[in-house]
């Protein structure tokens, strides 16, 4: 056997696949050729667009008399989209831009604002504060951050109603009678105001349930549509949105207000139906646009 024979029979590869999460190829395959027992180094490229979201714990390897196949996974980077205030429901969408790490994306400016800070929004709400908006990087670059800028007054507001919007731990709706009481010379409410606030809630519920965007909405013809079919459609969804739990809350209190006699009653259940129809408005405009 001649020494090229040798050599070549005492060599192997490694395979190193570039794919997205669905398994589709972005790049051509690299091989990697070294002699058995030889040690060698995965390299994590940096591929436009796109960023690193899993590859293998080891990426020194030696190389053995069987191929290897290497998978490095990416994905799209993400966007970000800025809110400012309250208010604000179309926001400010920011391109991400690859950095000089393959599983990062680079560092953005945000410009600062005197008296006023952002805050990372979360599906329950707000979340950490950004404490260095000059240099900001979102924790999940292959995702859709969204952020809002705030005064320590709007960030108050939300705290307030966040903490009004407490689920109990055994799931009960919020406790309606811990809002604030209602004045000695509220003036009663007709069956009207009570039947009129019921519209209101199913309009405003449509809004407030934000469930999975892909989710086909059950029909309900007029007649069906009622307070109570949407406090039990709930219930059975499960919902996670606070705006879509308070809505439930309402249909409740519409029901009370239906049924009440006492003009006192009626009267604080409206006050509170007013404070809950106001707050649902404040979280949807705070939740921003959902993408269809």
């Amino acid at each position: 056997m001649s020494e090229a024979e040798e050599k070549h029979q005492g060599q192997n590869y490694a395979e190193v696949r570039f794919e997205t999460k669905a398994g589709d190829t972005i790049m051509e395959p690299l091989k990697i050729f070294k002699a058995i027992d030889e040690s060698y180094q995965v390299a994590t490229p940096i591929l436009k667009g796109y960023v690193l979201i899993k590859k293998p714990d080891e990426l020194t390897r030696t190389m053995t008399t069987t191929p290897a196949v290497i998978r490095l996974v990416y994905d799209r980077i993400g966007t970000l989209q800025v809110y400012h205030g309250l208010t604000d429901v179309a926001g400010e969408l920011i391109t991400l831009r690859n950095s000089d790490q393959p599983d990062q994306v680079a560092r953005v400016e945000l410009p600062v604002i005197s008296g006023h800070h952002y805050y990372v929004m979360t599906d329950d709400g707000l979340g950490k504060q950004v404490e260095d908006p000059m240099h900001f990087q979102p924790a999940e670059p292959n995702q859709k951050t969204n952020l809002v800028c705030l005064t320590p007054e709007e960030k108050n507001k939300v705290d307030e109603m966040e903490t009004a919007l407490t689920i109990d731990p055994d799931g009960k709706l919020p406790d309606l009678d811990d809002l604030r009481q209602p004045s000695e010379d509220a003036k009663p409410v007709s069956s009207t105001t009570a039947e009129s606030t019921k519209k209101s809630v199913s309009s405003i519920f449509d809004k407030a349930n934000f469930g999975d965007a892909n989710e086909e909405a059950p029909v309900r013809t007029e007649s069906e549509s009622s307070a109570t079919s949407q406090h039990s459609h709930l219930v059975a969804s499960k919902p996670t949105s606070p705006a879509s739990l308070l809505a439930a809350a309402l249909s409740q209190i519409c029901d009370s207000m239906a049924e009440a006699d006492d003009s006192k009653t009626v009267a604080a259940l409206s006050d509170s139906s007013k404070k809950i129809l106001d707050t649902i408005r404040t979280l949807t405009l705070l939740d921003g646009v959902k993408e269809e």
